[in-house]
């Protein structure tokens, strides 16, 4: 539809064409491009946290010996899992969209536990036994101690 056109039927509709997309269609797109990530040898870790700076630095904080995938929102953080099927995910409890138990209660259920573990981080210090009742394999409070996290990524994974 041309510009003129478009807002010939803006003002003839009261309706704005480009506002009839549903956020559910915009997500499908969205997780429609979401790709599949081959693993080889290394453990495939998956980091559901809506900031984007965390997300770094987890990733720095854990090194290059692992592949990193990110999801900024719960929805995302599903997609990628079930496409993906990390060995570890790293979840955030509060996120945009989904709340991170809400993630866990679904991939619990649709992943073995056994073949995808879950390390839930929180700065809801209290929020450790909900996590842990859900399905989370452990639980770090957030601030994090960089050392404190390689130890429990690696203790989890049983990476020697």
């Amino acid at each position: 539809m041309t510009s003129v056109a478009s807002a010939l039927s803006v003002v003839a509709t009261g309706v704005n064409p480009l506002e009839k997309a549903t956020s559910a269609s915009i997500d499908a797109a969205r997780l429609a491009v979401i790709p599949t990530v081959e693993t080889g040898s290394a453990k495939t870790i998956l980091i559901c946290e809506d900031d984007q700076n965390l997300r770094q630095l987890v990733r720095a904080v854990l090194g290059d010996g692992y592949r990193f995938l990110e999801a900024q929102d719960g929805d995302e953080a599903v997609a990628l899992a079930l496409r993906n099927r990390p060995d570890l995910i790293i979840l955030d409890l509060m996120m945009p969209g989904r709340s991170g138990l809400d993630v866990l209660n679904n991939l619990r259920e649709e992943l073995p536990s056994q073949e995808t573990r879950v390390i839930v981080m929180s700065a809801w210090g209290h929020a450790d036994a909900a996590a842990l009742n859900a399905g989370a394999d452990r639980f770090v409070p957030k601030p994090f101690e960089a050392d404190e996290l390689t130890a429990i990524v690696k203790d989890v994974l049983q990476v020697a």
